[in-house]
């Protein structure tokens, strides 16, 4: 029976949700059973000592007696060149979150029967096309063709909206996690899907409706003008608000939301005809011509004139330079003129004291004495 498969990563628990088709027609999603007494599982790997890596609660349990063996946090260091070691073996985020992934679809595969059609996957918020596409060509390379990768937000919108309906539509989402209320501010126009727009970490859990009314007003939202506020995660007693003025989704388990919306994504994927299609371009036919159009003359170009254009006249210490520069000018070569007639007249001064050296009388040579007579071989 074909099926499709959502996970969703937490920083913590980890959950997932399939979607099984009957026919031409998707049954409800149900939650994938990963751990031992309960649907999630640890976000959490573990380094036996034959280098096979143990995943979920198995993984943790390895982990309490030899912790420097057991790696969590992987998913969110996806992006970071800094690889992560467990013991002396290191691993990039992004092949040990491949790792968990498939340990996830290999227990899907256990319980359908065989592989899934398509795959959707959620990541954190604040995720850029970096980090996803880094997840991405790791799940490929191992054999995970179809996947889809959308914020957590979204995926947990799509479990109670997922269809946006006609026009522009808003909604929001509050996801309660350990570390606070993150809340995001979706938008949806026309055919497209819902997209996150606006998000904020760390609200504290009684804040957390006045931050997405805040976050909507600033988009020119009003509250009664929402599609509605989604509450996942793990919200504690008394934290969801009974009254609103916009439709309130919670669920009977806020933990499976997200994890169950991927699901209804990835069966969304699979049969893309069944969601309304955008309308189609509209087309303008031109007139056929059979032969080119004469074209009119060039028209006259109009006379143009110009004014000249004056400058305004310089005032305090710029107008000063202006009078002053030429009769700094006229210093300047008077100095020059000045310096090149003293080198002159000094160097004429120089050569004149000095007397014109007498010429030195020729050396006398043995032919000249007259008592000596040339020999016959030229010689004196």
């Amino acid at each position: 029976m074909p099926y499709v498969l959502g996970i969703d990563l937490g920083a913590a628990r980890t959950h997932a949700a399939l979607r099984r088709r009957q026919g031409d027609r998707w049954d409800d999603p149900e939650p994938l059973w990963l751990g031992e007494r309960s649907p999630a599982t640890a976000t959490a790997l573990f380094l036996d000592d034959e280098g096979y890596l143990l995943s979920g609660d198995t993984a943790r349990h390895a982990g309490a007696t030899e912790p420097t063996r057991l790696i969590t946090g992987f998913q969110r260091r996806i992006g970071d060149d800094v690889p992560i070691f467990a013991g002396t073996e290191p691993f990039t985020p992004e092949s040990l979150t491949t790792v968990f992934v498939e340990g996830i679809a290999d227990v899907a595969a256990g319980q359908a029967g065989g592989p899934t059609r398509q795959l959707v996957v959620t990541h954190p918020g604040d995720w850029g096309g970096y980090r996803r596409e880094l997840l991405r060509q790791s799940l490929a390379e191992s054999g995970f063709s179809s996947v889809t990768l959308v914020p957590s937000a979204i995926a947990a919108l799509c479990a109670h909206l997922p269809d946006p309906g006609p026009g522009d539509r808003a909604a929001a989402v509050c996801e309660f996690g350990p570390d606070g209320v993150v809340v995001t501010l979706a938008t949806a126009s026309g055919a497209s899907g819902w997209i996150a727009r606006t998000s904020t970490e760390g609200v504290a859990p009684a804040s957390a409706v006045s931050t997405a009314f805040g976050l909507a007003q600033a988009a020119n939202v009003s509250p009664e003008s929402l599609a509605g506020i989604v509450f996942c995660g793990d919200p504690a007693p008394g934290q969801l608000p009974a009254q609103l003025p916009c439709p309130v989704f919670a669920g009977q388990q806020p933990a499976l939301t997200a994890a169950l919306g991927a699901s209804v994504l990835a069966s969304q994927r699979t049969s893309p005809l069944a969601r309304r299609e955008a309308p189609a371009a509209e087309t303008t036919l031109l007139p056929r011509v059979d032969r080119e159009p004469e074209l009119p003359e060039r028209p006259e170009r109009p006379p143009v004139e110009i004014t000249p254009f004056t400058l305004p006249e310089p005032d305090g210490a710029a107008k000063l330079l202006r009078r002053w520069r030429p009769l700094a000018a006229t210093a300047a070569v008077l100095a020059i003129s000045s310096s090149i007639l003293v080198a002159v007249l000094t160097s004429h001064e120089a050569t004149a004291d000095k007397e014109p050296a007498s010429p030195r009388p020729p050396a006398l040579s043995s032919c000249a004495h007259p008592a000596t007579a040339p020999s016959s071989e030229g010689h004196c």
